[in-house]
Formats: structure tokens, sequence, C-alpha cells
């Protein structure tokens, strides 16, 4: 079964975007900084061409 393209985006919208909100509003950097890493890192992943 093949997935719209659009899937990977919204997964990483709904749990690294939701995430990173939440550690900014609880000024909390340090846990940003990480959510905003692992975002990079599986937005680079998704669209990397094999």
């Amino acid at each position: 079964m093949k997935y719209p393209k659009f899937t990977n985006l919204a997964v990483f919208v709904i749990f690294f975007g939701i995430a990173l909100i939440e550690a900014v509003q609880k000024n909390n950097w340090l846990e940003a900084a990480l959510f905003l890493a692992l975002g990079a890192l599986s937005l680079w992943a998704d669209f990397k061409k094999n």
C-alpha cells in the first residue's frame, strides 16, 4: 500500500511541532532545542533521496 506524500509531514507537525510549541511556552529552552533538532533530523530523513 502506498501512503500519500504528506503523511510524513503530518506526523512531523503533530508530534514535533506541538512538543516544540509546548516546550517554548514553558520556557524550557533545552527541551525546545532537542525537539527542534529531532524534528529537523526527521524531516531530513523523510525527504532525502536514496
